[in-house]
């Protein structure tokens, strides 16, 4: 089997969009195992590099492959790429929206749709807008994937953020995360299945992998738990009312860019998410905030324990800022959640 043909038989989406690019733009790309004519792979690494067009151009791009391609999956990987090597993402879809953010990242991309992004000098290709071709998607096992839809994510983001509850009984876990004893149950034993909870007696344990659930946890959070706390989206006639706010009165905490800013000093916030414990009408009036569906103010319950770590009453706990600068996708965001993990996040939530 030639280089090429095995790592295309590694990465089957890769040789899709492989042939769609052929078929769009009459490009032959050449696909590597290793970036440069005498480097050679590290042991059991997958990792592929195409040349897009290597009679006009060197430039190499390092693919990641990354199927279903949301805002958070690109900060993720974003945070992570070489800079020696110049990325190139294969997706099953890239919405157009999607497609002007890599562009303007000049992160590369193709999708079997036959959209594309390359900048290789003198080859040049953005293509956006071709529909995206349906596609089936088998229901996951509810059991396997119960620690990352709602109230799981709820029991996680606790014992991530409230490391002494990992001991406790299921009844005063479910109580602390504020869902029913059985799903407490199920979550704990899906983490358990899935090697992030080890057990060693029957009240002791403690979780592990943290990197992985900390990223597993950031994906799943916009798209199973934010929607369902979310209360409105609101805007102030005053755009510097929050600099001297006090959301104490109101048992809220700031989160996303305003959180990140005070954690930083890098962010110019420029989208106020706010999370509350009561009903948001005293907050509204006091601040005068109009519900406006473009509006730039987020309003959501807050869902966490009140003993979760935070850096201060009104900040919202280190790994729900982080969250919601990867979900915006914005790259000042995505560079803020970057030094907000690299600062402490994942140590934060580490037990002693």
């Amino acid at each position: 089997m030639r280089p090429t043909d095995e790592i295309l038989a590694a990465h089957p989406l890769l040789q899709q969009a492989y042939e769609r690019l052929e078929r769009e733009t009459g490009l032959r790309p050449q696909i590597e195992r290793a970036p440069a004519r005498g480097s050679t792979a590290r042991a059991g690494d997958r990792s592929a590099f195409l040349r897009v067009a290597p009679e006009h151009t060197n430039r190499c791009f390092e693919v990641h492959v990354l199927p279903r391609l949301t805002p958070v999956e690109l900060g993720l990987t974003a945070n992570r790429l070489d800079p020696e090597w110049p990325a190139l993402i294969i997706s099953e879809y890239v919405n157009p929206k999607m497609a002007d953010r890599l562009r303007d990242m000049d992160i590369g991309f193709l999708d079997l749709a036959g959209n594309a992004y390359i900048n290789a000098p003198p080859v040049y290709v953005f293509i956006k807008g071709n529909k995206r071709a349906a596609m089936e998607y088998p229901d996951p096992a509810p059991a396997a994937h119960a620690a990352f839809q709602g109230a799981g994510l709820r029991i996680v983001f606790a014992l991530l953020c409230a490391p002494h509850l990992v001991s406790s009984t299921y009844r005063e876990i479910a109580e602390a995360a504020g869902v029913s004893l059985g799903s407490a149950s199920r979550t704990l034993h899906a983490l358990r299945d899935q090697g992030y909870l080890l057990e060693t007696s029957r009240r002791t344990r403690r979780l592990h992998n943290y990197p992985t659930l900390i990223e597993r946890w950031t994906l799943a959070y916009p798209e199973q738990l934010r929607p369902k706390t979310f209360l409105g989206r609101y805007r102030a006639a005053d755009p510097e009312w929050w600099q001297d706010a006090d959301l104490a009165p109101f048992e809220a905490a700031w989160g996303g860019e305003v959180a990140a800013a005070r954690l930083t000093s890098y962010l110019v916030p420029e989208r106020i998410s706010i999370h509350t414990r009561m009903a948001p009408a005293p907050l509204l009036a006091t601040f005068g905030l109009r519900k406006d569906p473009t509006g730039n103010i987020e309003l959501h319950k807050s869902f966490w324990p009140p003993e979760c770590n935070t850096d201060a009453p009104d900040l919202a706990p280190r790994l729900l800022v982080y969250a919601e600068l990867l979900a915006s996708g914005h790259e000042r965001n995505i560079e803020t959640a970057r030094m907000l993990y690299e600062q402490g996040l994942a140590g934060h939530l580490e037990p002693d």
